[in-house]
C-alpha cells in the first residue's frame, strides 16, 4: 500500500493512480488509530509516544483474554516454552476441527 503521509507530487493522473491504489479498510483502520491515540492523550493527557503504548497493551491485553477464552474452551494448549519463558500455543484437536477451510 502507498504511505498516505508522503506528500504527493506529480500530474492529475498519476494522483488518480495513487488514490486508486490505496487500500480502503487499511486506510480505515489508520484513521481509526489516529483517532483512538487521539483520544487516549487528551483523556489521559499523555503524549503521543505514551498514547501508543497504551494502545498497545490494551491490544495486548485483548489478545490474551482470547487466548485465555480459547484454553478455556480447550481449543488451545500450552506445547513448550520460547527462550524467554512465555508459553507456546498449538490448536488442540477440537480446535483443529473447528478451524475455518480458509486458514
Amino acid at each position: 500500500m502507498t504511505n498516505q503521509s508522503n506528500n504527493f507530487t506529480g500530474n492529475i493522473d498519476d494522483l488518480l493512480t495513487h488514490c486508486a491504489s490505496i487500500d480502503d479498510k487499511q486506510l480505515d483502520e489508520s484513521i481509526e488509530l489516529e483517532n483512538a491515540i487521539e483520544h487516549v492523550m487528551n483523556e489521559l493527557d499523555m503524549n503521543r509516544e505514551e498514547a501508543m503504548e497504551t494502545i498497545q497493551e490494551i491490544h495486548l491485553m485483548e489478545v490474551q483474554q482470547t487466548v485465555d477464552s480459547m484454553m478455556k474452551k480447550g481449543l488451545l494448549e500450552i506445547t513448550g516454552y520460547n527462550e524467554n519463558d512465555e508459553p507456546l500455543y498449538t490448536l488442540t484437536e477440537l480446535g483443529k476441527s473447528l478451524q475455518s477451510p480458509d486458514a
